[in-house]
């Protein structure tokens, strides 16, 4: 299957882009190179087209890092190495926690939200720059949830 390399800005602050840094997800601005290594990003879906289902792993080093929802953490978006796990149920968990659908944004229909395949009500949206899997509830929190696709920041290692 082939990986879709892209970074993802917010769509209502356009100069932040969703980063994983030391194991959390944030918006943040780009302004090093080590930022823009954390800005980048595979969705190992087939396509990035709407409908489909895939997860956002870590692009550049280091590898085997996907984003994740920490039910345990109020729901925060968090990075987990998700390569090499060997319990079975732990690793079907994680791949269940960091699946989602590429759904239209209903604030902006040309750009993306995240919706979680494990919690059909949450999307991935921010929150005081933090990224969380939240139900959408009023306009803020749908503006919070659309993405847009960007080239990737980190040239391909």
């Amino acid at each position: 299957m082939p990986a879709n390399r892209l970074s993802l800005s917010s769509n209502d602050f356009p100069d932040f882009f969703v980063v994983d840094r030391d194991g959390l997800a944030d918006i943040a601005k780009i302004e090093t190179d080590e930022d823009r290594a954390d800005a980048t990003f595979e969705w190992d879906g087939p396509s990035l087209d709407f409908g489909t289902t895939g997860r956002l792993l870590r692009a550049t080093p280091p590898p085997g890092f996907c984003l994740r929802i920490a039910t345990f953490d109020g729901f925060r978006m968090q990075s987990k190495f998700f390569t090499g796990i060997l319990d079975p149920e732990v690793a079907a968990e994680v791949r269940e926690d960091s699946t989602f659908v590429l759904q239209p944004a209903e604030i902006d229909p040309n750009q993306l939200s995240f919706r979680s395949v494990k919690f059909p009500e949450r999307f991935i949206r921010h929150r005081d720059f933090q990224l969380f899997a939240e139900p959408l509830n009023n306009p803020h929190d749908l503006q919070s949830a659309c993405f847009r696709i960007q080239d990737p920041l980190a040239p391909a290692q």
